[in-house]
Formats: structure tokens, sequence, C-alpha cells
């Protein structure tokens, strides 16, 4: 498939058809979202080498399928990684007597893997340190000999393709059609965060070393890579004695549902009708479909579906799917469809299902997507719904997270399984509202370290050192020091698999959220007029427009960090 996107991409043939139009007078008088769409076009393929000379659009196609190989050898091998430790029963002090069950045994030693199972456990809960320091340094070091060249060889290509496309480097190539635009401007962002966290995370890393001394007795002053998973897990336990089991009583998923649906459907000024089964098409028994209108006009806008519980051979993870795009084709209106997909536990013969209060944030984020497509009032397929710059597609579904935590909400979304009546007590939802905030100065520099990794390897020039980088990197922005001899980069999938000067894009996208969230903090978050602006403005658009001017639309202002800095307790 890639390999096709490839070459579809590179075909001169409809290039010139796009160049020549846009010469003619036709060409020349479109307007608004037409042109958009001619431009953005053009641009595409010429981004692909079309427009160069045929010796330069060769070299590119090349680098492509180069790159192509070395991304997918980059995969199988983290895939394939058998690595193996072994540890007796002592050295695992603190972990669950399930997650030993679980575990094969070599004599009387468990044998550990590096796949997420194995692993986070064990840093999150081992009471043995140097038990954890093991583990830690076999994931940091896993596929470093085989992965860091095929890491660096791809660096260099990239380096390469950007430059004969006229670029300075791979992130300037990146960025020219996302949201941030230019380097500069993600540095400027990536910086910021950087000093403005740098108190607060300094704060988090005192606490933990206060908790890692009277734990351990010791007192060396050092929070090492291996101990921060385990000492914010343990202050998370011992502070905020956040009991995930007894919140999920007060979320069975039919009432969150129909309180999730309640509230979209009065802030974005929509209704939502269940399709009965003998109208309703849909893929497998459980899942249901919904047909969305306009409360305003009671005009038709689309379809949604849930499919919420797992089966044989689904997909494993919770996401949205777009099965029609909205769009224009041939002068009559294609309406969109959208499923959301999840893995909620079903429900059993005496009990409801019961959803973890993250499972939650989860079904409003992903429906914040299904949102997005559904409201898509876009002419070109290109540009509807979600088809925006990729550092801005998560914001509008990161902002609705933050939903879960008002109390209006929760009024309408909880209710004890036994008892509906019962909403989440306010002692429960302060512990989850103070849980959320925890350590995350040091969190979110963790991210910057990501982010800025990513940033100053494409922004080298020449050869790079990425063991090197990444230590460095680790240390200064991340706050918290690698062990020599590793190189996380080499297991860093997200830079090898199509988000390569991307990363930054996790707490962009983050922090503008926030910026938005406010807009409806300040005015009430069942505010409907709030909310039909924000669906005219953001999820209608989709990417007829630049992200950042209707963010700035919505705002009435440029977006800012300090909504996010106070969010998670940095101001």
């Amino acid at each position: 498939m890639e390999a096709f996107n490839i070459e579809m991409d590179s075909r001169e043939d409809l290039y010139r058809v796009f160049v020549e139009f846009s010469k003619t007078d036709a060409g020349k008088s479109l307007q608004g979202e037409d042109k958009r769409y001619l431009e953005k076009v053009i641009n595409g393929f010429e981004r692909n080498g079309l427009g160069l000379e045929p010796a330069a659009r060769k070299r590119i196609s090349e680098i492509k399928q180069k790159l192509s190989e070395l991304s997918i050898r980059f995969s199988q091998n983290l895939n394939e990684d058998k690595t193996e430790l072994e540890f007796t029963k002592e050295e695992l002090d603190g972990v669950s007597s399930d997650y030993l069950q679980d575990r094969k045994m070599n004599g009387d030693r468990y044998v550990i893997t590096l796949k997420y199972p194995d692993l986070f456990p064990i840093l999150e809960e081992c009471r043995i340190a140097e038990t954890r320091k093991k583990m830690e340094f076999a994931n940091s070091a896993k596929c470093a000999e085989k992965n860091s060249p095929l890491l660096e060889e791809a660096i260099s290509l990239r380096q390469e393709e950007a430059q004969l496309l006229g670029f300075k480097n791979h992130a300037a190539y990146i960025l020219d059609i996302r949201m941030a635009k230019t380097t500069q401007r993600v540095f400027d962002f990536l910086n910021d965060l950087v000093e403005k966290l740098e108190k607060p995370a300094r704060k988090d890393i005192e606490k933990l070393l206060k908790l890692k001394e009277s734990e351990t007795k010791e007192s060396d002053g050092k929070l090492n890579i291996w101990d921060w998973r385990y000492f914010d897990n343990l202050m998370l336990q011992k502070e905020f004695q956040v009991d995930h089991n007894l919140i999920k009583d007060y979320f069975p998923l039919e009432k969150v549902t129909k309180g999730m649906l309640d509230i979209y459907q009065e802030i974005l000024g929509l209704k939502f009708v269940q399709l009965e089964s003998e109208k309703s098409h849909v893929w497998h028994e459980d899942v249901q479909q919904f047909e969305v209108l306009d409360v305003k006009s009671g005009n038709f806008i689309g379809h949604f579906y849930l499919d919420l519980f797992p089966r044989d051979g689904k997909y494993g993870h919770a996401a949205e799917f777009d099965l029609v795009k909205g769009c224009t084709i041939r002068g009559k209106k294609q309406n969109p469809a959208s499923a959301m997909v999840a893995n909620f536990t079903k429900p059993l013969a005496d009990k409801p299902s019961l959803l973890k209060f993250s499972e939650v944030e989860t079904y409003f984020h992903e429906f914040g997507h299904v949102m997005h497509e559904i409201c898509a009032t876009a002419k070109h397929y290109r540009f509807s719904g979600t088809n925006v710059e990729r550092d801005f597609v998560e914001a509008p579904s990161q902002m609705l997270e933050n939903w879960c935590y008002e109390e209006e909400v929760l009024k309408i979304i909880s209710g004890h399984y036994q008892d509906q009546s019962k909403t989440l007590p306010n002692e429960l939802r302060e512990k989850i509202i103070k849980a959320r905030n925890v350590n995350e100065a040091l969190k979110n520099r963790r991210q910057l370290h990501f982010g800025m990794f990513d940033m100053l390897l494409h922004t080298a020039e020449g050869r790079v050192d990425s063991q090197k980088m990444w230590l460095d990197c680790m240390s200064r922005v991340g706050m918290i020091p690698g062990q020599e001899g590793t190189n996380g980069a080499a297991t860093f999938g997200h830079i090898m698999g199509g988000y390569s000067a991307g990363y930054y894009g996790y707490l962009w996208s983050k922090v503008y959220s926030c910026d938005m969230f406010l807009k409806f903090k300040n005015s009430g978050v069942m505010n409907s007029e709030i909310g039909r602006k924000y669906r005219d403005i953001i999820l209608a658009a989709g990417g007829t427009r630049d992200a950042w001017d209707c963010v700035c639309d919505f705002l009435g202002r440029e977006p800012n960090p300090e909504a996010f800095l106070k969010e998670i307790g940095a101001q």
C-alpha cells in the first residue's frame, strides 16, 4: 500500500493536468475552498518531486522507497524482539500475585519479556531498585545495534530529500503543511514550555525524592530513570488513594452513553436518533446505529455507529473510523458516516458494563472525533472532518476530555449501577482531579524531551549520533538522565513511522485544546451558544481553512499556553 501511494503521488500526467488547468481562466477564477483545493493538490505533487528535473525526481522516488524499507525493518526489529530477563520471586517483590501467575517460569525464576504487560508493572510496582534498573536498561537498549544505524540512515536520506525539494531540512519540509508552519515557531513553543515548567518540575522531583528517601532510607539525592514511575505510582497510592474499582461502580456504560450523547446534543445543537434493529444496517448485533439531525433546521446530517464491546478479530483499541466522508460529489451532498470503536468490558449476568474513569475520558475523546466527522460541511473530501493539519487533529477531542472533570457533567454521566440516583460523590471527584495533575510538570518535561529530540534530529546538519543526542536531550530537557549504553531513539517508532518532525504535535494540540476549553469554562461548559460557535468555526470547517486561523477566530485572539499550565498546576 505504501509503495502504491508513493507511485500515485508521483504521477506526472496527473500533475500536468492540474498545473495546466491552474493556468486557464477557469483555474484562475477559482475562489475559496475550490482555490485552496487546487493549490493543495499541486503542492502535494510538488512535495513529491513533480516539477523538478527528471534526475532529481528519480532520486526522490528512490529515497521514498528506501525510507519505506527502513521504516519496515525498524518496526520489524522491534516487533520481533525476543529479549527475556529472569528474576526470582524475591527480585520481583511488590508486583501482584496475578502478575506472577501469568508469567512463564524457568525453574524457580520468572521469565520476563519487554512487552508492555511485562514491563510496566515492574517499573511501577517492583520494590527492588536493581530489578527496575535492569528492566529499564534492557528496554532502552532494545534493538539499539540494529535500529540506530537504520534511524541515522533515514535522517540522512530525509535531509537529502528536503534539500532536493528546496527546503533547508526535513523539519522545514514537514512543517510547511502543518499548523505550526515553521521550525522557529516549534522551537519557540517547546523552549517556552521548557522554561515555564522548570520550577514546577523541580518541585515534582523534590517530592519524589522525599518519598524515595522515606521509603528506602537512601539520601543520594538522585531520581534515577528506573525510579520515577515507581515513586510516581507510590505517591498516587499513598497520598490520593484513588480506588478505581470503587469509582467505576458509578459509571455504568449505559448511563455514561446516554449522558454523553445528551451533552453533545445540547452543546452542538444536534439531535441523535437511535435506529431500531429493523431499520439499522450494522455489521454485528452489538453495534448501535444513530442518525444525526440539526436541531435548528431539522435537516439530516449523517450517521454514526457505536461498536463498544470486544470480539474475536476486532480492532483491539479505541478509535474513530470515518466510513463515509461528508462532501459534495457531482453537485450532490454526500452525508458522513462515522464509527466509534472500543473494547469496553461486556455486561455480566449480575452486573452491567462498568467503565474505568480513564475509559470515560477515552469515550469522550473518540466520540469527539466522530463529531468532527459528522459536523463537516466541506465541499471537498480532502478537507472534510478530521482532514486537518496533523498537529491539530487531536485538539478538538482533547478539549472534550475536560468535560469529564466538571461537576455539572459528572451529575449527568454518573450514577451507581445499583442506584443511578447516586451520582459520583464530590470526595471521589476531588481525588480524581488531584490525581490527574500529580507530577504533571515533570511528565510534560518528558514529553518535551521527545518533541525536542525529534526536532533537533531533523534540523541537524550532516550525520547525527542519535545515541548522544538522545541522552543529552534526556538530561537537559527530560530532567532525568538515561543509562549509559542505552539509546531510546532505537525504540522511538513514531519518528520512523510517519511522525517525523511531528512529535511536538502531542503537546501542541494539548496546549491549544486547553485554551479552547477555557472559552467554555468561562461561559459555562454546557453553553450552547459557545458550542454552536465551536461547531461552526472548528468542527464544520475541517481543513477548508488553516487551523491557526480557525482557533484564533474561535478564541477572538491568538492561543497561548496559560490555560494548559494552570490545568496541570504549573501556575
